[in-house]
Order: C-alpha cells, then sequence, then structure tokens
C-alpha cells in the first residue's frame, strides 16, 4: 500500500474512491491490518509532535525561515521514537510498584501492546497504568478515561481493568470501557467473548455479559441493555459518531474529546437531534460550524479558561 495514501486516508483528504481501496487493502490480511495501525500509530506521532514544533517555532521566531523548519522536521521525523516515548510512556509510582502510565492527550488515541500481547486503545484524555511485574503473576491494569481491550488469551491469569469504582474481568475477549473521572457515566460494552463487571467495595454488585451486550451505572444499580451501535465505539478511528443524539449529548462528548467545557445558554438548541460524523483531527470550531448548518446558535470560544458558551 501507498504510504502517501495511507496518509491522506489518514489525515481525512483522500477521496471516497481511495478510502474503499484503503479498507479494502486493511481488510485482506491479519498483515495488512498490522501494517495499517503501525503507520496509524506513526502518523498519530507525527500528528503531536507537528503540534510540538509548531510551539517550538513561536518560541524561536528564527524557524519560521526554510532552513530552520527543513532542519526541525526532518528532526521530528528521526526522533519519532523518542518523542513518543516521552510523549505517551511516563514512568510512575503505583503505590508500592514502580508502574507504566500512558496518557493520551485531548483530541488524540493513540495503540499500545501489553506485555501479554494484549492490544489496548486509548481514548482522548484517557490514562492507563500498569505494574512492572504485569503478566508474571498477575494481568491487571488501571484506567481514567476511555479504552478498548483486545486481550490475548490466558485462562490462567484473568485480566482485570480498575476503575475508580468498577472491576471489568476477563481472560481474552474484545470490549470496550468508559470511565472518566470528574464523571458519574460508567460503561463497559463487550464486542466478543465474555466478561464480569463487578463494583469494587460492593463485589456483590456485579453482573456478566454476553456478546453485543454493555452496562452502565445508573440510579445506584449496574443494569445491562443490548449494544445496537457499534458506531459509538469507532473513536478508534479518530470519528466521533451520533445516531439521533439529543445537542446536549453531543456537546457532552465534544467535551470528553476534546478536554473544553461547554456551556448552553440557548435552550432551543435542546430540541434538536442530530446524526453523523465528526473526525477528532478536524477540531472542535468544524464541528461547531457544521451543526450550524442544521441548527441555529451562535458560539463564543475562550482559548485561555478553554470554555465554549453556545448561544
Amino acid at each position: 500500500m501507498d504510504k502517501d495514501l495511507l496518509y491522506r486516508y489518514f489525515d481525512g483528504t483522500a477521496t471516497p474512491e481511495e478510502g474503499k481501496e484503503v479498507k479494502r487493502w486493511m481488510e485482506a490480511s491479519a498483515d495488512n491490518r498490522k501494517a495499517f495501525f503501525r503507520e496509524r500509530r506513526l502518523f498519530d506521532a507525527l500528528l503531536m509532535n507537528a503540534d510540538m514544533a509548531s510551539e517550538e517555532e513561536r518560541r524561536h521566531p528564527f524557524l519560521r525561515g526554510f532552513q530552520g523548519w527543513e532542519c526541525l522536521k526532518i528532526a521530528v521525523v528521526l526522533l519519532v521514537g523518542v518523542c513518543l516515548h516521552q510523549a505517551y510512556l511516563m514512568l510512575a509510582d503505583c503505590r508500592t510498584e514502580t508502574c507504566t502510565t500512558v496518557r493520551v492527550p485531548a483530541g488524540q488515541r493513540t495503540h499500545i501492546t501489553l506485555p501479554d500481547g494484549t492490544g489496548v486503545w486509548l481514548n482522548a484524555r484517557s490514562e492507563m497504568s500498569y505494574s512492572t511485574s504485569f503478566n508474571q503473576n498477575h494481568r491487571e491494569v488501571s484506567l481514567r478515561g476511555e479504552a478498548f481491550f483486545e486481550v490475548a488469551k490466558n485462562e490462567g491469569l484473568p485480566f482485570v481493568v480498575r476503575t475508580s469504582t468498577f472491576g471489568v474481568e476477563a481472560t481474552g475477549t474484545q470490549f470496550n470501557v468508559e470511565a472518566y473521572p470528574g464523571r458519574q457515566h460508567f460503561e463497559a460494552a463487550l464486542m466478543e467473548g465474555g466478561i464480569h463487571v463487578y463494583r469494587l467495595d460492593r463485589p456483590e454488585q456485579n453482573v456478566r455479559l454476553a456478546p453485543l451486550q454493555k452496562v452502565y451505572w445508573e440510579n445506584g444499580r449496574l443494569k445491562v441493555a443490548a449494544l445496537d451501535n457499534l458506531d459509538d465505539y469507532r473513536w478508534r478511528d479518530g470519528l466521533i459518531c451520533f445516531r439521533n443524539e439529543t445537542f446536549s449529548h453531543i456537546m457532552q462528548q465534544f467535551q470528553k474529546s476534546f478536554g473544553i467545557r461547554i456551556q448552553i445558554h440557548n435552550k432551543e438548541v435542546m430540541k434538536y437531534t442530530y446524526t453523523g460524523k465528526f473526525r477528532m483531527n478536524d477540531g472542535v470550531d468544524y464541528a461547531l460550524r457544521v451543526l450550524q448548518r442544521d441548527i441555529r446558535f451562535l458560539y463564543r470560544k475562550n482559548d485561555e479558561k478553554e470554555i465554549i458558551d453556545i448561544y
């Protein structure tokens, strides 16, 4: 697969025909799929480093010259591995053990492979930690935010995701967990296999999910429902998807993805629902301008305070 085409696809500038070509190539084999996600991670790293380079350019005006900027771009490419490590992987003390902590900034997502072979996609503004003894006598991670897990099968060593309130246990499966700090919302959605979900402080409150079910916390109880919209989990592709969702719900998703607080003063917008998709890379301003085509409202953005007011 031509890398220029892949990168246009990641950037959202590929034509619909080119997009179909990329998807056909990716789905043709497991090796192609691995290559696709490998290039996706490299693309995300380049995006992050481009942001870092832009900041460096603002701090050092001499870089605006062609020669300085070209040198900086070359340095960014050469140091992708180092920068990705510095941007995502940080050592932290996890109570009694040294842990690896992966943090993802607003508007981004990343993929990592744990020592046992488990693949993890982390969504924007998420953080996951695991100890250096992971996969020796336990497989446990701590999550703040949202992640999609493709768990390597090991019947003798269950895989556990701990949030601030809940535990999710599996041996080998695919599932999504959403548990952002500061929000009452918790949800675990199962695509394949089976998971056991329980409250950490009251293990008697627990449920077991079958494929295409989800569990969420509401009114002091764990409730199970059918999983009928997999588009909700396409954030792994850099997409924010909606199907007949309220304006308020969409703004909540923007807050989660872009790390900005949105205050709605125009109550008229609450009566509308919306179906569509947005790319995270396009940013919150672009998404709001698209919504303005169908819903009449104005907005004011305060970058310093990271607040958007809807009027």
